[in-house]
């Protein structure tokens, strides 16, 4: 036999163990996890999430102080994705702007 003879025959021998080590593996289950008790475990984590008060300062909460032109600006990109409106930090910083003539608001839309 050649030597890519012998390295074919040699490829084909670790690919074979790893299939049967693959197969013959026994299946672990983990003990004392149901899918009813993760189930549970995450419908728990949901709402109290959703009945836990945000901090102060949330990063959508409208300001509690005046805002400038140039914080109105990061803002605006900051909040990109969120809707004048909606967002009442965004809808704040878009006041703040229009007010300093830094955006001229389309009378039928909006950012």
């Amino acid at each position: 036999m050649t030597g890519w003879q012998w390295l074919v025959v040699a490829v084909g021998a670790v690919v074979l163990a790893s299939l049967i080590g693959v197969v013959l593996r026994p299946v672990r289950v983990p003990e004392g996890r149901s899918v009813g008790e993760i189930t549970r475990r995450v419908e728990q984590e949901r709402g109290d999430m959703d009945t836990a008060l945000w901090p102060m300062g949330f990063p959508h909460d409208p300001p509690d102080y005046a805002m400038g032109v140039g914080e109105a600006q990061m803002t605006m990109q900051r909040h990109r994705a969120c809707r004048v409106g909606e967002c009442p930090r965004k809808t704040a910083a878009w006041r703040v702007l229009v007010e300093a003539g830094r955006i001229k608001p389309d009378a039928g839309r909006q950012r």
